[in-house]
């Protein structure tokens, strides 16, 4: 309160000097003037006569100076009132405080003008002031209240079920009542309405899982990108024979080494179109040499992995497939029966819609399960014989694994033995105790420099051909390829 009282008068003040200063600052009249006054004698000494001439002896009268001049006093004009006309004062027309009346205006105004901004500013500041505090207790007034309107809102809402239950209780009692309905028709009312809250709950979770997969994707995409980077940023101070290991040294190194091993016999499998058909018991190392080869595509040849159809894709995301980054992943039931659907409505889409499309890659695991359901087998049928066709013209190299490559293993695939035989490369890899792969395995559907499909050929796969390796040696560990 004092700071406002003082800003207003200084304000006051301000404005006062500014009305002086232009009030000081004004002309006074045109011409140069003589004041004077005339104040003749009376004749008679009468108190009342002397009493009138001082009244209008007090009377100002003006005259131009320059005609008082001229004149002589006007004693030339009326010698005969002798010095009844008197001199008072020269009033000159300029004003030799104008300049600094106006400085003092000017400076009255500004100084209003500044107080009233001080004022505002300061008034500004308080309010705001003023709203935070007031938001701040609303806040926490609603902090405090906040548990009591939930346990109000949820005793409301146990309230409305109650009654909502009571009255239908007493609806369906009045039914029964006039015959509209019995027992066994609110039995399965029940029954429907459960199967109804099973499958949203069921969608529920679909829909949380597939939002689970996304992240998972995406942290994985992250965490192949940071590699790279981190890959790249190590690599750039190695200094191997001189020159820096480059990405596309590593890419030349690797492939050179895939040729090298047992005539090349890897390196044509991995730049062959055929599908990829992973086989062997459970610990023979099928998930470890599928994404093995997953993993090279996408890194010799820039194919990323489309999609990833698992029912154990939520347990095999931590282990074998912690290196892959998939766009999408399928692991229920319904969802694996739509993606062997949607495979073959893309496969059509890519070979007859898009002429410039870009190479990708499908990865499917537990085929041998995809025939006992009743939701997945048709799609798995109808997935492998398209499998046999379209995969190399839509550009989408395919990986299968399977325990077996019966009929019944990969999807009940009646009809197709002999073109899945020369149509895939099979690759049956082998275990001791359950446990531990070995490094043995026999390969299937592999053509040599006839053309001719080779028939169970014995080969051996690198202990450096695993997952981590390979993500390793792209992010700056280098592999042994000779050990």
């Amino acid at each position: 309160m004092k700071q406002g009282v003082v800003e207003l008068a200084l304000a006051g003040v301000c404005g006062v000097a500014a009305i002086t200063g232009l009030a000081t600052s004004q002309t006074r009249q045109p011409y140069d003037l003589t004041q004077i006054q005339f104040c003749p004698k009376s004749a008679s000494d009468v108190e009342s006569q002397i009493a009138l001439d001082k009244r209008f002896c007090n009377q100002p009268r003006y005259v131009l100076t320059e005609e008082w001049q001229r004149y002589g006093l006007y004693g030339s004009i009326i010698p005969y009132k002798g010095d009844a006309i008197q001199w008072v004062r020269d009033l000159p027309t300029d004003n030799p405080n104008q300049l600094l009346g106006y400085g003092v205006a000017v400076i009255g105004l500004w100084g209003i003008v500044g107080c009233l901004l001080v004022r505002s500013q300061r008034l500004k500041r308080t309010d705001y002031e003023l709203g935070e505090l007031e938001k701040t207790g609303d806040y926490a007034t609603w902090q405090q209240n906040k548990h009591k309107r939930e346990v109000k809102q949820h005793s409301t809402q146990l309230y409305t079920e109650r009654l909502k239950d009571g009255l239908s209780g007493l609806d369906t009692e009045e039914r029964k009542a006039l015959g509209l309905t019995d027992e066994e028709n609110e039995r399965a009312k029940a029954r429907i309405q459960l199967e109804d809250f099973i499958l949203a709950r069921a969608v529920n979770n679909s829909v949380m899982d597939k939002t689970i997969a996304e992240n998972l994707r995406d942290k994985a995409k992250a965490d192949q990108e940071r590699g790279k980077i981190e890959g790249k940023t190590k690599s750039a101070i190695a200094n191997s024979d001189n020159h820096p290991l480059t990405d596309q040294r590593l890419i030349s190194d690797l492939i050179e080494a895939l040729k090298n091993h047992e005539d090349g016999w890897l390196w044509k499998v991995i730049d062959n179109q055929k599908p990829v058909w992973v086989l062997g018991e459970a610990g023979s190392g099928k998930s470890t040499l599928a994404a093995s080869i997953v993993m090279l595509r996408e890194y010799l040849f820039d194919m990323p992995l489309y999609q990833l159809i698992d029912a154990h894709a939520g347990e095999n995301l931590r282990n074998a497939w912690r290196y892959l980054s998939p766009q999408l992943i399928a692991k229920t039931e319904s969802e694996i029966g739509q993606a062997f659907d949607d495979a073959r409505e893309r496969w059509l889409d890519r070979i007859n819609n898009q002429p410039d499309k870009r190479p990708q890659q499908l990865l499917v695991d537990e085929f041998t399960n995809y025939s006992e359901s009743d939701i997945t087998k048709e799609p798995a049928k109808k997935f492998v014989k398209a499998s046999l066709s379209d995969p190399r013209k839509a550009e989408e190299r395919l990986v299968c694994i399977a325990h077996f490559f019966t009929n019944t293993a990969v999807g009940g695939s009646d009809g197709t033995a002999k073109g899945r035989a020369r149509g895939t490369i099979q690759i049956d890899r082998k275990t001791a105790d359950g446990k531990t792969p070995l490094k043995v395995a026999i390969i299937n559907g592999l053509n040599n420099a006839e053309g001719d499909a080779e028939v169970d050929k014995k080969v051996t796969i690198p202990s450096w051909l695993t997952p981590e390796s390979i993500h390793k040696y792209f992010n700056g560990q280098p592999i042994d390829f000779d050990d």
